[in-house]
Order: structure tokens, then sequence, then C-alpha cells
């Protein structure tokens, strides 16, 4: 008995120990998550943003007016970076393929949607994670040369009826320009001949040069050349006219139910820490509420803030990617 005893009073003894040093155990367990929390101390460098589009563009001006104001908001430097080709697939890989450490972002809009839907690559937002959009751009404007003989969208629109494939159409092929022509003559009967043009500025000089009959881009791109008389604007498409440029009626008001928008957004890498992406997407709604920065987009490229939150980033992008699936037909034109 004794021995049993002195076995039962030993066993009691190891089990009280262990039974002690359970909770330590779980403290440990919980030390290096609170450690994390503690530590997290993102940015700590320069933080780079890519736009996937030459300098000098709509995108460019945008992220770099952008990068100007996070930059006391975020601490760092904010530098931007041009990864151009593929109607903005390159930069868009490049991002995808970094490490997700919330050192390298991408600014885009709807353009890497419709690349998936022309099958230029085989992704689109899903494979990034979306932080939020700065601006929502509805100032999407048709401009002819001011030496044509066009004077209303009527006009353009009986000529392109009349003449199929006289007209020409400047588009960066399967960027949202080019949805936007297919979505003219889808709704108009109108047959243009679509061409690839290049970038904003190509299409610009393409215009001015007389050596296309039509350009379709935001109001501010084409700014410098409304300014100086060298282009006539036709239309705008969007519900209202503008209350920056308040003269150019809409393409609704003119009987063409035609709305054209697109959102300049920031993502990164998919696993990017979730605290990364709020606190760029704070820093982002901090920027869209300054009157100096609205000055600033107003000024150079004729639009307004419009922020919305990552959620609302993913539906709006989620719904937009549904429109232009269903419109791939008229879009490869099949």
């Amino acid at each position: 008995m004794k021995k049993i005893s002195v076995l039962l009073i030993a066993m009691l003894l190891v089990t009280s120990l262990f039974a002690g040093c359970s909770s330590p155990a779980q403290t440990e367990k919980e030390a290096p998550e609170k450690a994390s929390e503690e530590s997290f101390d993102w940015p700590n460098k320069p933080f780079e943003i890519v736009v996937p589009f030459n300098a000098g563009g709509d995108t460019d001006f945008h992220a770099r007016t952008y990068a100007k104001y996070l930059e006391p908001i975020l601490g760092t430097p904010v530098v931007v970076v041009n990864v151009a080709g593929a109607n903005g697939s390159g930069g868009t890989i490049l991002v995808r393929d970094s490490k997700p450490d919330g050192y390298s972002g991408l600014f885009f809009h709807d353009s890497m949607l419709m690349n998936k839907v022309v099958g230029v690559t085989d992704f689109a937002h899903e494979a990034l994670d979306v932080a939020a959009t700065g601006i929502m751009d509805n100032s999407y404007i048709l401009a002819v040369n001011t030496k044509s003989p066009y004077k209303t969208l009527d006009d353009l629109i009986g000529y392109g009826k009349a003449n199929p494939g006289k007209l020409t159409y400047a588009s960066s092929v399967g960027g949202y320009t080019y949805y936007v022509g297919r979505q003219i003559e889808e709704l108009t009967g109108a047959d243009f001949n679509i061409v690839d043009a290049g970038g904003g500025t190509d299409r610009n000089a393409a215009l001015l040069a007389q050596k296309i009959d039509i350009n379709v881009n935001p109001y501010g791109v084409m700014k410098p050349y409304i300014d100086s008389g060298d282009f006539r604007v036709l239309a705008v498409f969007s519900e209202e006219r503008s209350g920056l440029f308040p003269d150019v009626p809409t393409a609704k008001e003119q009987g063409y139910d035609l709305i054209a928008q697109r959102a300049y957004f920031l993502s990164f890498p998919k696993g990017t820490d979730e605290r990364i992406i709020k606190k760029v997407s704070d820093a982002m709604e901090q920027v869209s509420k300054m009157p100096e920065y609205a000055e600033d987009i107003a000024t150079a490229y004729c639009v307004e803030p419009d922020y919305m939150n990552t959620a609302d980033t993913k539906a709006y992008l989620d719904n937009a990617m549904k429109e232009f699936e269903a419109a791939s037909e008229m879009i490869l034109g099949e």
C-alpha cells in the first residue's frame, strides 16, 4: 500500500507540474501574435506605385498626383514607376508577381478587365488585392478635328451609317475606348474602321494630323487641343453635363443612351497584409477630401474625386467584369 501511495503521490506531483506548465505554454504561443501587432510599422521604406503606361497620360497624372498627397500621410516616399506594354498588362503582371510586402502597388483602371475579355491576359482584378478607388472618371468625350465636316453627333453617326468603314475610330485595341467604340456601333448602327492608334497622346497627334476621324478619351486628355480650338467636342458620355465643361452636350440628351466611365484604383499583390490594404485605403480617403487635391485634378483633367473603399471597389469591378463578359461577342466583333 505504501508503494501504491507513493506512486499516486508521485503521479499527482507530475500531473500538477504539467498542469502548471500549460498556462505559460499557451501564453508563449499567444505572445508572437501580440508582438506581431506591436511590430507592424508599415511603411518603413519607399512605397512604389507602378503605372502600366508611359509617362504623360491620364493614368500617370492621377498616380503622380495621388503620390504627392499620400507621401505626408503615409510618412514615406511614394515613387511612381512607368512600366508600359500590352495595354497595361506588362505592369500589371509585374505587380501581380511581386512580393506581397506592401511596397509594390498598381495604379490602373477598367482596361485591366478588358485585357482579360479580349485575351491579352487570363486574369483581372481577382488576381490582386484591391485597396481603393480614387477617381471615377465620367468625362469621356467624342471629339473630331475642327476641320472635319461633322458639327454634331447626329452628323457623325449619319455618315457612319451611310458609309460603312469610312470613318476611322482611334483606339487602343482591347482598351476601354475600344469598348466604347463597339458600343456606339451597336447602339447606332454606324460602322467604323476601328484602328489601334496607341495611347491617348498618340491618338491626339493622329487626330491633329487628320489621320483619324474620331477620338474618344477623357476630356482632360484632349483639353489642350480643345482649348486651342483644334478639336471639336460632339458629346460627353455621362448621365448629366459636367459642371467643369457645361457647354458640351451629353450623348444621352442627343438621343444616344450611352454612358462611359472608368475607375482608377490601387491594388497590391495577392496576399498583402490586410492592415496595409486598410491603411492605404484610409489614406486615399483622406486625399479625396482635400480641396487642393480636387483643384489639381479639376484644373488638369476636368474630373472630381470619387473615393470608393475596398469593398465598394471590388463590387464595382465585379459588376464591370460581368458587363464586359456579357458584351464579349460585341467587343470581339463575333
